[in-house]
C-alpha cells in the first residue's frame, strides 16, 4: 500500500513538473521570412527588393516606353547644372521612384494593385502558406468559444510580456529586427487599395471586417480564416521535421495549444494533424541567375527552404511552374534538395512570368517574377 502511495506521489510530481516546464517555456516567434517579410514596403532597402526582382528590371522599364506612356525623360530627366552644362539622371534605386513621387510622378506600389490582389487571390503570389478569399476552403461556422484562438491574444503574462492565445503568441511587432516587424494591424492596413485606403473605400474593409453586425464581431478570427484558414495556418511550420515534438515550436507540434488557445486547452494535449502536413508548403526566397533572353535556354538557380520534406519515411519533392499567367510550364529540376533547386528553363518568348515551387501537384509556394527580355537587334 505505502509503495503504491509513494508510487503515485512520485507520477504526480513528474506530472506536475511537465506541467510547469510546459508553462515556463516561452513561446517563440516564428520566422518572420516566410514568403515574404513581415514589414511594410517602405522599410524595404534596394537589397530586399533585388531579392525578389532579380532578373530583367532595366529592361521591362525601357520597355514601357514602346507603350508610349512614359518617355526617356520621364526617368531620365536631363538637369542643367549651375555652369550650364547639363546631365542625365540616372536613378538605379528602386526605392527612390517606388515609395516616392518622382520627376513629378506618382509611381504606385504595384504589389497589390494586381487584379488578383484586388480579388483576394492571394495564393497567386504568396502560394499556400495563405488561402484565397473565395476558394470554398473550410471555415467553422460555430461560434467562437473559449477554445478558439483570438486574433490578438486571450492572456497576458504580465511579468514577461508573454501573449498566449492567439495571433500575437507568434506574429507580434519587433522594433529591434532590422527591417522592423509591424503588427497585423499595420501590415493589413498598409496594403494598398485592397486594404479600402488609398483611394478610400469603405467596402474593401469587409473583406476582414463584419460592417454590417453580422453573426461574428468585427475583430472575429472568422474573418482572419478568409484568407489564413486551418489548411494553410497548419501547414507553414517551419522545419517540422526538426521541431516536431517539441514544447513550443511551429503550429501543429505537440505541445503548441497554449499558443493558439492559452489555458483554455489541455496542457499535455496534442492537436491533430492538419490536412496536407504530410508536404509542408515550400517557400522561395529568391533566384540566382543573369539575364534571360528570350529563346535561349537558361539554367535557373533557385533557393528557398522545404522543397524536399521528408515525413514518416515519404519524400515530398518539388517540381518548378513557370507561368505567363495563362499557360503554366512544369520543369523537373536537374538537381533538388531542401534548400535549392537547379533547374534547366527553355526558351521562352519575352514577358513577364512567375516562377513558383510545386509540391505533390498541390501544394504551392510563393511566387517570384522571372522576366525574360527581348534580343536587343544592333542598329
Amino acid at each position: 500500500m505505502m509503495n503504491t502511495r509513494f508510487i503515485m506521489s512520485v507520477i504526480a510530481l513528474l506530472l506536475l513538473a511537465e506541467g510547469l516546464a510546459f508553462a515556463l517555456i516561452p513561446h517563440p516567434s516564428v520566422d518572420q521570412d516566410m514568403g515574404t517579410y513581415d514589414t511594410l514596403s517602405s522599410n524595404l532597402s534596394e537589397a530586399a527588393c533585388r531579392e525578389c526582382h532579380s532578373s530583367g528590371v532595366p529592361d521591362t522599364h525601357h520597355d514601357l516606353k514602346a507603350t508610349g506612356k512614359y518617355q526617356c525623360a520621364n526617368c531620365h530627366p536631363v538637369i542643367t547644372n549651375p555652369d550650364g552644362s547639363q546631365t542625365t539622371t540616372i536613378v538605379g534605386d528602386c526605392m527612390q521612384c517606388h515609395n516616392a513621387t518622382f520627376n513629378n510622378m506618382t509611381i504606385r506600389k504595384p504589389h497589390h494593385e494586381s487584379q488578383n490582389a484586388q480579388d483576394g487571390h492571394c495564393s497567386s503570389c504568396h502560394g499556400n502558406i495563405v488561402d484565397d478569399y473565395d476558394d470554398g476552403h473550410y471555415i467553422p461556422v460555430y461560434n467562437v468559444s473559449l477554445v478558439t484562438p483570438d486574433p490578438k491574444y486571450r492572456e497576458i503574462n504580465s511579468a514577461t510580456g508573454e501573449k498566449l492565445g492567439g495571433c500575437e503568441s507568434c506574429h507580434e511587432q519587433n522594433n529591434t529586427l532590422s527591417p522592423q516587424v509591424y503588427s497585423n494591424i499595420n501590415t493589413h492596413h498598409n496594403l494598398g487599395s485592397v486594404s479600402g485606403f488609398n483611394p478610400s473605400n469603405i467596402s474593401k474593409c469587409a473583406k476582414c471586417h463584419d460592417l454590417y453586425s453580422g453573426q461574428f464581431g468585427s475583430g472575429s478570427i472568422r474573418y482572419c480564416e478568409r484568407c489564413h484558414a486551418i489548411r494553410s495556418l497548419h501547414n507553414i511550420q517551419y522545419n517540422f521535421t526538426g521541431t516536431n515534438g517539441q514544447f513550443g515550436y511551429g503550429h501543429i507540434g505537440a505541445g503548441d495549444c497554449n499558443g493558439c488557445h492559452a489555458s483554455y486547452m489541455t496542457a499535455g494535449a496534442v492537436p491533430g494533424m492538419a490536412p496536407g502536413t504530410d508536404v509542408i508548403v515550400p517557400v522561395i526566397y529568391n533566384i540566382i541567375t543573369g539575364k534571360v533572353t528570350e529563346g535561349m535556354e537558361t539554367i535557373l538557380i533557385i533557393r528557398g527552404s522545404n522543397l524536399v520534406t521528408t515525413v514518416d519515411g515519404v519524400t515530398h519533392s518539388s517540381v518548378v511552374v513557370l507561368t505567363d499567367g495563362l499557360n503554366p510550364i512544369t520543369l523537373a529540376p536537374e538537381a533538388i534538395n531542401s534548400t535549392e533547386i537547379v533547374v534547366r528553363v527553355p526558351g521562352l518568348r519575352k514577358g513577364d512570368y512567375g516562377v513558383y515551387a510545386l509540391k505533390n501537384g498541390s501544394v504551392k509556394s510563393n511566387r517570384l517574377p522571372l522576366v525574360v527580355v527581348p534580343v536587343r537587334k544592333l542598329i
